[in-house]
């Protein structure tokens, strides 16, 4: 049996001939622009599926890269206007060891006094940085608060941030903190004596006591070593004090201050050290006998005395804390040495940093290779099968034409 081919079957299947190679022709010239050999999902399932993962891979990577330049950009930043509050710091003490001299007058200590208060609102305004997004760089996780409110002419200032620490994933299992807050930065610092004090508070404390006239150094101090004082004695205006203890003291903040308070009588002055005792704000013990006052120390304390002479000729004795000039450089030093010890953590993270971008490019390199073995076209084979399918796609061509040429007529 022999079956008919009809003439409209004949066409039919010489025009499918023709648009399959053209299909294939289209499909070859597509992979040739792009450099793909995978155009959809059908061309290689399972290469399709590594190309979707190691784009994911890459994706991740992408966004690594971002955070760690968004980090790099911050620490960098940071680590800047931490040097220029450090010179500005620097510059202070630099005035202070000058103002403080005893040559000057209390008209040049007013003018050193000036810049001091310049430098203050220089460094208030250093730490209200932003970034180039207009996050405040020292304000905590509050990066759209500012960091700190106050200036020079109030003496008032306050940390308006948290003390959290932004940490950015980098890598893999890898995350860096992008700054520290303000409050660690400038505020709670303990100075050797264990008090809290802030940048600001120091420098406009400084300031204000250079513009005021203040000398250096208030106190003169009797002793720096723990001594017995039983039988010591101090000499003021003629009159005799003499201090009995049957252990030893510690001096080193018993100082004599000569100034201008209203003077008492010699028993309500010993009255009122009594009262002080026995509120547990001193460990001394006042009595009189005649003209002559005796301190007594309860045991071995380490309270500052103050003497200061009053307008009626008694001593005025009080107990507490006072800053002489060194106690100032003190403070500045060790804001300074604060401000060092951030800078070295930024110059760490920035060292995690780099070595985080090397491993993140050698990763991409790695991933991108792969990704091109996968999908990435063979130009050269594809030229090839380019020109066989063009040579098949005439010769369909052809054939379809001589076919349709056939016909009965030809045969009569």
């Amino acid at each position: 049996m022999v079956d008919r081919i009809s003439t409209s079957l004949s066409q039919q299947l010489g025009i499918n001939a023709i648009i399959l190679q053209q299909a294939r022709l289209s499909e070859i010239q597509q992979q040739i622009s792009l450099g793909k050999k995978i155009l959809k999902p059908s061309d290689d399932p399972a290469g399709a599926v590594q190309v979707l993962d190691l784009n994911q891979s890459l994706s991740r990577l992408d966004q690594f890269q971002s955070n760690l330049n968004y980090a790099e950009n911050r620490l960098t930043l940071s680590d800047g206007i931490l040097q220029s509050v450090t010179n500005s710091m620097q510059r202070v003490r630099e005035l202070a060891v000058q103002g403080f001299n005893a040559t000057n007058t209390a008209s040049d200590r007013a003018s050193i006094a000036q810049e001091m208060f310049q430098r203050l609102d220089e460094v208030l305004a250093l730490a209200n940085t932003k970034d180039a997004n207009g996050d405040y760089l020292y304000a905590g996780f509050k990066t759209q608060t500012q960091a700190f409110t106050g200036n020079s002419a109030s003496g008032n200032f306050l940390y308006q941030g948290d003390q959290g620490q932004r940490l950015i994933q980098i890598g893999e299992g890898r995350t860096v903190s992008d700054g520290n807050s303000g409050a660690e930065i400038f505020f709670n610092i303990k100075d050797k004596n264990g008090n809290q004090e802030d940048i600001f508070t120091t420098l406009y404390d400084l300031a204000t006591d250079l513009s005021s006239n203040r000398p250096a150094q208030e106190e003169a101090v009797i002793t720096t070593a723990t001594q017995p004082i039983d039988g010591e004695t101090v000499t003021i205006n003629g009159i005799t004090y003499e201090f009995e203890s049957a252990g030893g003291v510690a001096l080193g903040n018993v100082a004599v201050v000569i100034g201008g308070t209203t003077g008492t009588t010699s028993g309500n002055l010993a009255a009122a050290i009594n009262t002080e005792q026995g509120l547990g704000n001193t460990d001394v013990t006042a009595t009189v006998v005649g003209s002559e006052l005796t301190l007594l120390a309860d045991n071995e304390g380490t309270g500052t005395i103050n003497f200061s002479d009053g307008t009626a000729g008694d001593l005025a004795v009080t107990r507490g804390p006072s800053v002489p000039l060194y106690d100032h450089l003190d403070q500045i030093d060790t804001a300074i040495g604060r401000i060092l010890d951030v800078r070295s953590q930024i110059g760490a993270r920035l060292n995690v940093i780099d070595s985080q971008n090397e491993i993140n490019q050698d990763f991409t390199l790695a991933i991108q290779e792969t990704k091109s073995q996968v999908e990435d076209l063979d130009v050269a084979a594809a030229i090839s099968e380019f020109n066989l399918q063009l040579v098949a796609l005439e010769a369909a061509q052809q054939a379809f034409i001589r076919v349709q040429g056939l016909s009965l007529f030809d045969k009569l």
